[in-house]
């Protein structure tokens, strides 16, 4: 996904500033179940640039520890053994970033929940809250002509 090049998206003005966010309203903290954190975590870890090297490096491991396995086999078996892994080679590293160090430390199950966020100037409700909404905006426009 590093090297694809996104389709229809305009270079917004703010695309190049650094990314602010903030909840605006509906704060409330939230317990998600492990599946749900863990699930997250994993989504996070295979989207961010420093840790695509680890990931890498880990599957190689996995792959070759067992070379008569299939891909998916591979990929489960990764995805299930991959956080303990890349946490002993964190903790090794004395050269780690906070960023990675961050990633590796305990998850947390009580998390920050809004119900309206504001993202670099748009404005994003959860479904919950459009779907109290009696106005809706769908984005589709219709050309009529008349006599």
């Amino acid at each position: 996904m590093s090297k694809a090049n996104p389709i229809g998206l305009p270079a917004n003005s703010w695309h190049h500033r650094r990314s602010t966010s903030k909840c605006l309203r509906g704060v409330n903290i939230v317990s998600k179940s492990q599946p749900e954190v863990l699930q997250a975590h994993l989504y996070i870890l295979n989207n961010t640039d420093e840790v695509i090297p680890y990931i890498e490096a880990h599957k190689a491991i996995v792959k070759e520890n067992n070379p008569r396995q299939a891909e998916k086999w591979v990929l489960v078996e990764h995805n299930r053994t991959f956080m303990p892994w890349f946490k002993d080679e964190v903790f090794k590293d004395s050269t780690a970033s906070e960023t990675l160090t961050w990633l590796v430390a305990g998850l947390k199950f009580d998390v920050i929940s809004c119900t309206t966020y504001k993202v670099n100037n748009c404005i994003f409700y959860t479904k919950s809250m459009d779907e109290k909404s009696t106005v809706q905006n769908s984005g589709v426009t219709l050309e009529a002509e008349s006599m």
